[in-house]
């Protein structure tokens, strides 16, 4: 294969995935560089990376820097080369439960806290009618946030996932919803 050809196809799977961790909420800057360390024969210095990638050497090292941060790229010496050099994490687990922790976890126990805050002031409300429906919805939203945070310990600690309990969280609040959509899978 001509390395036209090579360069093409790794700037074909650069895009891809970083179109994927762009939707992820994430610069496509830290897919593709990301991308086109985990492809490479042999760890590449930032101004190779940004030749490959036609990217300005500061937009290259606040990339890589921010690789660094998110633990999926490295910094690694070459006997007798001056210059630093770049690999990828190849452990997809690892980079997913670190994202997982450090993004998606913290979003959650932050959510559940501010709900039971929520919910402990709407107690020391009067208590009407509309009152205690919102108490009750947001003893709801409280429930989903709590089953989401368990879900996501859950899911770092044994590397799966159980989803259950969020259908039977959703078949408490919502039984004709689920029963429709249960309905379509048939």
């Amino acid at each position: 294969m001509s390395e036209s050809v090579e360069r093409e196809a790794e700037l074909l799977a650069a895009d891809a995935i970083g179109d994927v961790i762009e939707h992820w909420g994430f610069r496509k800057a830290l897919g593709r560089a990301w991308t086109m360390l985990y492809l490479a024969d042999d760890a590449l210095g930032a101004a190779e990376l940004g030749e490959r990638l036609a990217m300005s050497a500061g937009a290259v090292s606040m990339t890589l820097t921010e690789l660094q941060r998110w633990g999926v790229v490295r910094r690694v010496w070459k006997p007798g080369e001056r210059r630093e050099f770049y690999e990828a994490e190849t452990d997809f687990w690892k980079m997913i439960s670190r994202v997982v922790h450090d993004r998606e976890r913290s979003l959650v126990t932050s959510v559940r806290e501010r709900l039971e805050q929520s919910r402990a002031l709407l107690r020391k409300a009067p208590s009407t009618a509309a009152n205690r429906a919102r108490v009750e919805r947001v003893g709801r939203l409280l429930a989903f946030a709590s089953m989401a945070e368990s879900v996501i310990g859950s899911f770092l600690a044994s590397r799966r996932a159980d989803f259950s309990e969020f259908s039977n969280l959703l078949q408490l609040s919502r039984p004709s919803v689920v029963g429709a959509l249960r309905g379509r899978r048939g």
